[in-house]
């Protein structure tokens, strides 16, 4: 009856007159191309779950010859090797890759979007009961509705600063060129709240040397302290290459080797969401500040957009950072780090946006800041 209603459903619907948007030219292929192949997917879908089952004919023969019906194995194989829907999947991919968008389409779209991402969760409950056995394990071991891949690495894996610590500055390895390119951003920031020449600065969780060097440049008496040993290393050498006088050391923002008030700026970024315990290394950064010191950072926001691009798409997909590069659980929203800091007698900055701006010849990311610190974000605080 489901099927018929579909059926049904497509034969007779005729979009308005009124239409938002039309695809022209490579759109128009591009999104031609999508949606055969969405349709394409669709079928194989349905192959795989099995026709007798998904056009409803084990149901209806079975009515015919007044038996009870009997099911096929519960589908494994094929596209449910990617994911536990892949016909609601491909189903709403049809949806959304039309090359005419109309009022009624997009209503159309939205509801029947609803209805296949809600409607299989209904479906499990009765897989469940079918296949007590089976179902369990495949559902533990398959995502329901996007097929992104399971992560088999640690979270929040601080051994990558090591393992490519020898190619921190040879611009071999892509994510550690988009540390590099994030400088720059950072520092078009920065440079407008503080005055670096003569400066005491530590660098905490400074890796490799990319933030140190470019302080140091800039006549800072910089201070690099990271727990990655390997990184730490490479970091004096190429210090010393470059002709540029840094104090390295090797340790952990929880216990900074450094008197009390011995800092007249702290730099942070891309660290705090690293850390085994936020609250002491903000006390910590507190100690080692002098008064009226400025604690310049930024970080990554907590919230379910983050977790799909940060994690998800960035890492498990794109490939761009290490897997296991982030623990999601780890992001601090603004709020958070606002509340932390006053606790500690900050007087605080502003909040600006950290995210991409443009991209290079080598097709990595450059960034700068922006109005909207939903991804990421940048700030100062200064200790009253």
């Amino acid at each position: 009856i489901a099927a018929l209603q579909t059926l049904l459903l497509f034969s007779f619907w005729t979009p308005s007159g009124v239409i938002w948007w039309q695809a022209r030219g490579l759109a128009q292929i591009v999104l031609g191309l999508l949606y055969l192949a969405s349709w394409l997917l669709l079928a194989r879908a349905i192959w795989d779950a099995g026709l007798g089952l998904q056009t409803g004919a084990i149901g209806w023969l079975a009515v015919y010859h007044n038996r009870r019906p009997k099911y096929p194995p519960m589908p494994s194989s094929g596209l449910f090797r990617l994911c536990r829907q892949p016909i609601y999947l491909a189903f709403t991919a049809t949806l959304w890759t039309v090359s005419t968008w109309t009022p009624d389409q997009l209503t159309l779209a939205a509801i029947l979007t609803a209805y296949c991402l809600i409607g299989p969760l209904f479906k499990e409950a009765r897989f469940a009961r079918m296949f007590a056995s089976d179902f369990p394990a495949y559902q533990k071991s398959h995502r329901y509705f996007l097929p992104l891949p399971r992560r088999s690495a640690p979270r929040n894996d601080l051994s990558i600063y090591d393992r490519h610590a020898a190619h921190w500055w040879d611009g071999s390895v892509r994510w550690l060129r988009t540390l590099q390119n994030l400088v720059p951003a950072r520092l078009a920031y920065f440079d407008t709240i503080a005055q670096w020449p003569g400066k005491t600065v530590l660098d905490l969780g400074c890796g490799g040397g990319f933030m140190s060097e470019a302080l140091a440049a800039r006549g800072a008496v910089v201070t690099g302290l990271d727990p990655a040993g390997a990184a730490i290393a490479i970091a004096a050498q190429h210090a010393k290459i470059s002709g540029l006088t840094i104090r390295y050391l090797t340790g952990t923002g929880e216990a900074i080797p450094l008197a009390d008030a011995s800092m007249d700026i702290v730099v942070c970024v891309d660290v705090l969401e690293h850390v085994t315990d936020l609250d002491a290394v903000l006390a910590e950064i507190a100690r080692v500040l002098k008064p009226g010191g400025l604690f310049l950072y930024d970080t990554i926001n907590r919230n379910a957009l983050v977790r799909l691009i940060v994690v998800h798409v960035a890492e498990d997909i794109l490939r761009l950072l290490p897997r296991g590069t982030h623990d999601p659980n780890k992001f601090i929203r603004p709020a958070e780090m606002s509340g932390k800091l006053v606790a500690l007698g900050f007087s605080l900055g502003p909040v600006v946006g950290l995210g991409p701006r443009g991209m290079n010849r080598q097709l990595d990311f450059t960034f700068g800041a922006m109005k909207n610190s939903l991804i990421m974000y940048m700030s100062h605080a200064r200790k009253m």
